[in-house]
């Protein structure tokens, strides 16, 4: 499949997707998330895509098992996260050197991105631009922007949880 066949056939049901998204997750920026993984997902996939005979049921399918499966990572975090909890007087003596430190590797991680990522990265977080403006200012469309961002987010994720 093509690129123009994928965004003729595929991106269309880009707003029926986030209804059914923020249906099930009933959080804009999670359905959001959700659907740009589902793209991805599909891209990665799109040799395959040609024998759908209902591409709209079939994103739905996968999107909803998308958010299903957010869903309970999401319930596994928080209760990793409580138990991780400790009172004020057994914290580190550091006082927050850790964060300090955790800041300034994923500074690192966002230099070591591609231009691309390491750009869009930061207009949409630390200049705090919606996907509208960013799409205005480089010419991208709002997809790749999303794509994009999510691949840079995914990037840093992974080399925090490595450790690198």
């Amino acid at each position: 499949m093509t690129q123009a066949e994928f965004n003729t056939l595929w991106l269309p049901l880009n707003a029926n997707l986030y209804r059914v998204a923020y249906y099930i997750l009933e959080n804009e920026a999670d359905a959001r998330d959700a659907v740009q993984d589902l793209y991805l997902k599909l891209w990665n996939s799109r040799d395959g895509l040609d024998d759908i005979s209902n591409p709209l049921s079939y994103a739905i399918r996968l999107l909803k098992n998308q958010c299903i499966d957010r869903i309970r990572r999401s319930k596994v975090r928080h209760t990793e996260d409580l138990d991780g909890i400790e009172s004020p007087d057994t914290g580190p003596a550091d006082g927050g050197l850790g964060a300090r430190e955790d800041l300034e590797r994923v500074g690192k991680y966002i230099d070591q991105l591609p231009e691309k990522q390491r750009q869009l990265l930061k207009m949409r977080v630390f200049e705090e631009l919606e996907y509208e403006e960013i799409a205005r200012r480089t010419g991208l469309t709002q997809v790749n922007i999303r794509v994009t961002i999510t691949l840079a987010r995914k990037t840093l994720r992974q080399k925090m949880e490595a450790g690198l």
